[in-house]
C-alpha cells in the first residue's frame, strides 16, 4: 500500500491493521480528507464526528475567551478545532477543541494549520475521550514550553475544570460548577 493513503478510507484501515506512514504523507492525505485525523508517531487515528452539543460548548467556549481578550486588550489569537497542535516529544499531531495562540504563532514545519506554540487549549469532554483528555492527552500538552492553561469542559452537567500552570512548574487545578 502507498505511503500515500485515501483517508476516507483510514477508518476501516486503522480497525484491521495499523499502517505507519510518515508525517508528510499524513498532511498530504489530510488536505484531502473530508474527516479529521489525528497523527499517533506513524499511525493516523481517525476522530469521531462530534455531536452538535459538543459543538457547541465548544464554540461557546472559544467565543468566551476570545471576549475576554478583547475586553482584557490581550493579544493572543483565539483558534477553534481546526488548528492542529503538533507535540514534538511524542511525535502527535491533534485536533483540540479550541485553543489560544502565543504571538507569534509558530508553525511546524511551516504549515499554517498546525501550531506548537499554544498557550491554552480546550477540550470538551465527551464519555469517549474524557479518560484520555483528562490523563495521556494532558500529559502530553504538558510537553509544550508555550502552554500554561488546560480547559476541560464537561457535556453533561455544568462544570469547567481550569487547570493552571504554576511558576515552580506544578499544574494547580480550580473548578467551577454551576
Amino acid at each position: 500500500m502507498s505511503e500515500v493513503i485515501a483517508l476516507r478510507d483510514t477508518r476501516e484501515i486503522v480497525a484491521k491493521t495499523p499502517k505507519y506512514v510518515t508525517l508528510e504523507a499524513y498532511f498530504k492525505a489530510e488536505e484531502k480528507s473530508l474527516h479529521k485525523n489525528e497523527y499517533h508517531d506513524g499511525i493516523i487515528i481517525p476522530m469521531a464526528g462530534a455531536k452538535l452539543k459538543h459543538n457547541r460548548l465548544a464554540l461557546k467556549t472559544a467565543h468566551l475567551i476570545e471576549s475576554f481578550l478583547e475586553e482584557k486588550k490581550l493579544d493572543f489569537i483565539i483558534s477553534t478545532g481546526d488548528t492542529k497542535i503538533r507535540i514534538e516529544n511524542f511525535n502527535k499531531i491533534v485536533y483540540p477543541d479550541a485553543l489560544v495562540i502565543c504571538l507569534p504563532p509558530e508553525y511546524f514545519n511551516g504549515r499554517e494549520d498546525t501550531i506548537t506554540n499554544p498557550l491554552l487549549v480546550v477540550e470538551v469532554l465527551s464519555a469517549s475521550t474524557q479518560k484520555y483528555d483528562r490523563s495521556t492527552k494532558f500529559e502530553m500538552y504538558r510537553t509544550i514550553p508555550s502552554f500554561k492553561e488546560y480547559v476541560l469542559v464537561y457535556q453533561d452537567r455544568r462544570h469547567v475544570t481550569v487547570w493552571t500552570k504554576q511558576n515552580d512548574g506544578a499544574w494547580l487545578p480550580k473548578d467551577y460548577i454551576g
